[in-house]
């Protein structure tokens, strides 16, 4: 009996942790996807980018002729796709949401200096 439950608690350990590795290396994928988005755009035209991307959230002056344009994209992370499934089921009546704000720095010449971004969650 003691050995049956030592197996299980190995399994139970085993699955977790590939859980939480799965969803960590989800979690670096689409932080390499969004840097593959922003790096080619780098000591460039901030107008080629809007042409390209021409829907800012917002637009925020920081001084000395320099912007701080904000994006959103969105994304569809694991833990997103089974909250969902399971309110569409009925067995939750909470969502979730997962997306990036995507904050680009322009310069007073029209040059993107600076790109960054921050993962954000929200769960209603």
């Amino acid at each position: 009996m003691n050995r049956r439950f030592e197996h299980i608690t190995l399994f139970v350990i085993c699955v977790l942790l590939l859980t939480v590795i799965g969803c960590a290396s989800h979690t670096i994928e689409h932080d390499q996807n969004v840097e593959a988005f922003y790096s080619p755009w780098l000591n460039q035209s901030f107008e080629e980018f809007l042409e390209k991307n021409p829907d800012p959230k917002q637009s925020t002056p920081i001084g000395q002729g320099k912007y701080r344009h904000t994006y959103v994209h969105d994304i569809e992370s694991q833990l997103e796709i089974v909250v969902n499934l399971s309110a569409a089921i009925g067995d939750t009546d909470t969502g979730h949401d997962d997306y990036y704000h995507i904050y680009v720095y322009v310069n007073s010449a029209g040059i993107i200096y600076k790109m960054d971004y921050r993962r954000k969650s929200e769960t209603w």
